[in-house]
């Protein structure tokens, strides 16, 4: 007849402390995950449950370990509650990784090694029973009460050793973390950290010497009830609760303030840069925003300073404060789907908004100079036309011996030339001004469109790439217009008026631009003054197209350059933002 798997009920007092301590552990660790899965708790939080539950299991087994009395199922509890152990020393290092903000990549060095040497460790663990690699040996005791005493082999020792290297540097990443913050999560993680470096205790005693209640026991898995007791106490000051994470890796690298918010409102964290928002002398952390902040609170909630932001995107307000304007963009702090907090970043904007109402007022005052400019100036133009034209008439068809029309002529081109001088200056004032604004502008028809309110001369225009630019459509329109202008104008080989029909203009769209150049006779002027005002090589332009062209495409942000390797004219312009279609046959057009 078989005799009974566990042990009487007359326990002995050593074995009743051991397996209390254990029970307690797997309690407290239970009652610990219900917390975090009730509880309002984020994903780094959350990676400590995997830890717990196999913590429970290892006590679970150890406990039941020490109960029977059948030596060959206690010796398969000695393989299953190592396997535990192996196990519970990698989700502790993955708690420490992920709660830190690090990555669990496999990539990194460290992870692949550790991994790597534990998984040696484990397959030593497996074949044990049938190779003898990882216990040397492992003997039945008989007192006080019977239970299996470990032998250290090689491979136990390297498994044993590499589990305190990994521990270690994941209470490296706690205690960094402990040092660099100045959120709430300060003191559950110090008293986390002082009980897992408490906890080790009982395995290392194990590994360099004998403890007298249970001689070669391995006492590594009665450190659980100290590291769940202290788990217990960091939960309890607040553990579970959001955490900045990297706050060193961010929070003091910027240059702005930075305030870190729960969803009720309170400060969870924040850099210096910050401090000169809130009030008094006491901490902010762990106080409402509208207590120790109550102008920034004040712009961003009416209601009384609870923080909100959409969990798709962020939000942006304004406020003022001894005397200076800031901006402050809120941005969701999320954790899976759940938003659980918001991020403020607050930027010293006054010199913007200063420079931006100067611009404002310098714009009017240059759009009211211009008008006033071109209507004074237009009126004495439109009169010496109108005496000119009258004198022509009065002098008549031919004209007496002795009086040179020619003059007339002369005087009438000039008069044109100042006109054209006018529209152009006027055309700087009102396009000169900053793009507020932009559309993606279908490439194609606007270069067409372009060509056709110039008079090209049956010049033959080629556009080869299609697509859309982020622009002012007017502006650029302008841009191409005076491009064309300049290519029918200074590009063609012979003056005349069928000088331009041999002149191809191609126009490209690329990824960051556009390029406009021709096959004409290339530019003879001072490249250096090609965008200079009222630089022109011709008696009759007014030397303010090419700076119209530059002024517009600055304007955007973009920036425009001569190629001087080109045989022809070719300017390119980028820093635009573009949308390039797959490449098409060109189709060549021109105006008849």
């Amino acid at each position: 007849m078989t005799g009974p798997l566990l042990a009487q009920p007359e326990l002995h007092p050593i074995m009743a402390v051991y397996v209390g301590l254990l029970v307690a552990s797997i309690v407290v660790l239970a009652l610990l995950n219900v917390w975090v899965v009730r509880g309002r708790s984020t994903t780094r939080i959350r990676a400590v449950l995997p830890l717990h539950t196999v913590a429970m299991v290892w006590a679970a087994v150890a406990a039941l370990e020490l109960l029977v009395v059948d030596p060959t199922l206690g010796r398969w509890l000695v393989y299953l509650r190592t396997a535990c152990s192996y196990l519970a020393v990698v989700l502790f290092v993955y708690f420490g990784t992920v709660y830190s903000g690090r990555s669990t990549s496999l990539r990194r060095p460290f992870n692949a090694l550790f991994l790597g040497g534990m998984a040696i460790g484990f397959l030593g663990l497996v074949t044990d029973p049938w190779l003898g690699l990882h216990f040397d040996p492992l003997v039945r005791a008989t007192e006080p009460f019977p239970y299996y005493r470990t032998g250290f082999s090689p491979l136990w020792q390297f498994s044993f050793v590499l589990s305190y290297i990994g521990i270690a540097v994941s209470l490296y990443y706690l205690t960094e973390l402990l040092i660099t913050s100045q959120h709430r999560s300060r003191r559950p993680l110090l008293a986390y950290s002082v009980g897992i470096l408490v906890g080790l205790v009982p395995g290392a005693v194990t590994f360099v010497a004998e403890v007298p209640t249970l001689p070669g026991y391995d006492h590594t898995v009665m450190g659980l009830g100290i590291v769940s007791g202290a788990t217990f106490v960091g939960a309890w000051l607040g553990m579970v609760e959001i955490a900045p994470i990297s706050r060193d890796r961010l929070l003091e690298t910027s240059g702005d303030g930075l305030v870190v918010c729960d969803d009720t409102g309170t400060v969870v964290d924040h850099n210096e840069e910050s401090r000169r928002f809130f009030t008094g002398e006491g901490a902010p952390v762990g106080s409402p925003l509208a207590t120790v902040a109550p102008a920034l609170a004040a712009a961003l909630d009416d209601s009384g300073g609870k923080i909100t932001a959409r969990e798709d995107s962020g939000s942006d307000t304004e406020f003022t404060q001894d005397g200076r304007r800031y901006s402050v963009v809120i941005s969701p702090v999320t954790d899976g789907e759940a938003v659980s907090g918001s991020a403020l970043l607050v930027r010293d904007v006054t010199e913007r908004v200063e420079n931006r109402r100067e611009l404002r007022r310098q714009n009017e005052q240059l759009d009211e100079f211009a008008s006033s400019v071109s209507h004074h100036l237009r009126n004495p133009l439109q009169i010496a036309a109108g005496q000119t034209e009258l004198a022509r008439d009065r002098i008549g068809e031919p004209p007496p011996e002795g009086v040179d029309i020619g003059r007339l002529d002369d005087l009438e081109g000039a008069l044109d030339r100042m006109a054209a001088i006018i529209t152009d200056l006027r055309t700087l004032a009102e396009q000169g001004k900053s793009v507020e604004s932009t559309d993606p502008v279908p490439f194609d028809p606007t270069v067409r469109t372009a060509w056709g309110h110039v008079d090209t001369d049956g010049a033959t225009l080629v556009v080869e790439r299609d697509g859309t630019i982020a622009a002012e459509q007017s502006r650029l329109l302008s841009v191409l217009e005076n491009l064309i202008r300049n290519s029918v104008e200074h590009g063609a080989a012979e003056s005349g008026d069928t000088a331009a029909a041999d002149l191809t203009v191609t126009v490209r769209l690329t990824d960051d631009g556009f390029v406009f150049e021709d096959d004409g006779r290339g530019i003879d002027a001072d490249r250096d003054r090609l965008f200079d005002y009222g630089y022109t090589t011709s008696s009759e332009g007014t030397g303010l197209g090419l700076r119209i062209v530059q002024t517009m495409v600055q304007s955007h942000g973009w920036s425009i350059r001569v190629d001087p390797e080109h045989d022809g004219a070719r300017f390119v312009v980028s820093d635009a933002v573009t949308s390039v279609e797959p490449a098409e046959a060109s189709v060549a057009w021109n105006k008849q």
